[in-house]
Order: C-alpha cells, then sequence, then structure tokens
C-alpha cells in the first residue's frame, strides 16, 4: 500500500496533473484508491457504466473500441505508466466508450466520479490540464478513424463513422 507521499510522487508524475500545486496533490492522494489488475484482465469495458480516473503506475493497457457487433476492435492506444484513463466519463454520464485491458500485470490509481467533482470544484484550474488532455486524445482518435477509413468507400466509411 503507498502512503500519501508515495501518491503524491505518482499523481505529479501523471502529465494531466504534473502542475497542481502540493497542497492539491496532497487532498487529490487521500480521495485515490489503489487497484491492482492481472494480466488479461478488463479495467473497464465498453458499454458498461463509467465513472473513475484510472493513473497507471505500472503496467501496460491496451485501449481499444469495439466494432462490428463486438467481433472486432481497433487499439486506439496503449497506456504506460502514469497515463490517465476513463477521464471521459468523469464529464459525461454515458457508458464507456472503449475497453480498457491490462496487457501485463498493472497497477492503478483509482480515483472515482463523485470524489473527482467534489475536488474540481475546490480547485478547478486543474480542469484546464485535464482538457487538454481529453482534447489531445480527440485529435488522436481522429487520426485513427482516418487511419482504419483510408481504404473504404464512402458509404463504408459512413457506415463505420455512424458506428463510433
Amino acid at each position: 500500500m503507498l502512503s500519501v507521499e508515495e501518491k503524491i510522487i505518482c499523481l505529479r508524475s501523471a502529465s494531466s496533473l504534473a502542475k497542481l500545486a502540493d497542497d492539491q496533490l496532497k487532498i487529490l492522494a487521500g480521495i485515490c484508491a489503489e487497484r491492482s489488475f492481472l494480466q488479461g484482465e478488463t479495467i473497464f469495458r465498453q458499454g458498461e457504466a463509467g465513472g473513475a480516473l484510472y493513473i497507471v503506475l505500472e503496467g501496460k493497457v491496451a485501449i481499444e473500441r469495439e466494432i462490428q457487433k463486438q467481433t472486432d476492435s481497433v487499439s486506439i492506444m496503449l497506456a504506460k505508466p502514469f497515463d490517465s484513463l476513463g477521464e471521459m466519463s468523469l464529464f459525461y454520464d454515458a457508458p464507456n466508450s472503449v475497453t480498457a485491458t491490462a496487457m501485463k500485470d498493472t497497477q492503478t490509481l483509482l480515483i472515482k466520479n463523485d470524489d473527482f467533482i467534489a475536488y474540481a470544484k475546490q480547485f478547478p484550474e486543474m480542469l484546464v490540464e485535464l482538457c487538454q488532455v481529453l482534447s489531445k486524445r480527440l485529435f488522436e482518435a481522429y487520426d485513427k478513424i482516418s487511419e482504419v477509413t483510408q481504404n473504404h468507400k464512402p458509404r463504408e466509411l459512413r457506415k463505420l463513422y455512424d458506428k463510433l
């Protein structure tokens, strides 16, 4: 189990939280829970309720979007230590849009939605950093869509887009 000081060091290493002040990180560390996943274990599944932010401390996590009635998937990203996952579910009350799977034994810090919202109300400047992370991910998703659909005809492209 990590001490508060160790959690602070880990949180500071996460790019979306690096600019927070020490007192802000200390409060955030107090609401973090640790969660470990074995290789191959699902962290969260597309279509299920979200509601948590995960920060990878150790391991690797594959982020995939299932397509074609869950018979195929597109790799969105590979999360490595100090990357965050699940940010969208903090702001948008909808099911997870992707599946996250531990590619090797993985340790995370977990911040539940309700705790995060209370924290964000206390320190709203942190939201700017998180919006930058989400914007970057959106651009990466657009690039991935372009990559996947390069060889599709316009009608097939439209069908694929509608599925996303």
